[in-house]
């Protein structure tokens, strides 16, 4: 599967959840309607327009209720999603997926409950949906440990390089000690007229030397 066919499940998975019902009990009873089957006695005084709702209806019903294939489907998404080794990834795809399917908007997502950007939540959903395809090819060109370095990382590029590491730097202009003046005495009591003194008497002991 590629990563778009792995987004389209998803997105199909993110339908079926939200048709499914919150909790393990069934829904409760609001009215007492016992459904029955009505005869042909029954249907001949019904007219044209009550035969094409009792059609609609039962079409409707067979339209909306809940199959074993999408049962199944559900089912394979939440296997899927265990294989993404970043809870964000997961949590990106999946609301992203929610979002196609109806739900909350992505970019409202990422902005008041996930507080991130979107084009990161992006690159986030993306990385998941490329995870996933990689361990289903199980092909070797195919490195799935690349999602562990592609997101913001707190550790420098040159970390392997030890002499670089540890060192004191400035790396903004803005600094409080960017363009503070290390103090040394010498500098503080210099002046040109006794530099020129101190070249001139130099020269004096090379002549008499």
């Amino acid at each position: 599967m590629t990563p778009e066919e792995i987004e389209e499940l998803f997105i199909r998975g993110a339908e079926i959840d939200r048709r499914l019902p919150d909790t393990a009990r069934p829904a409760r009873l609001k009215a007492q309607a016992m459904p029955y089957v009505h005869d042909f006695d029954d249907m001949l005084g019904w007219g044209t327009d009550r035969l094409i709702e009792e059609r609609q209806a039962f079409w409707d019903a067979r339209s909306t209720r809940m199959q074993t294939k999408d049962v199944a489907i559900w089912e394979e998404c939440m296997n899927l999603i265990v294989l993404v080794s970043r809870e964000r990834d997961r949590r990106c795809l999946w609301a992203w997926s929610r979002s196609k399917a109806g739900g909350m908007p992505f970019n409202r997502w990422c902005k008041d409950i996930e507080h991130i950007h979107r084009n990161y939540g992006n690159e986030c959903r993306r990385r998941a949906s490329t995870e996933i395809t990689a361990h289903l090819l199980r092909n070797a060109l195919i490195d799935i440990h690349n999602s562990e370095n592609s997101a913001l990382q707190d550790t420098p590029e040159i970390g392997d390089k030890s002499a670089n590491i540890g060192e004191t730097r400035t790396y903004s202009w803005m600094a409080p000690d960017a363009f503070t003046r290390e103090m040394q005495p010498e500098a503080q009591d210099f002046t040109w007229a006794n530099l020129q003194n101190e070249r001139r008497r130099q020269r004096q002991a090379r002549k008499a030397a």
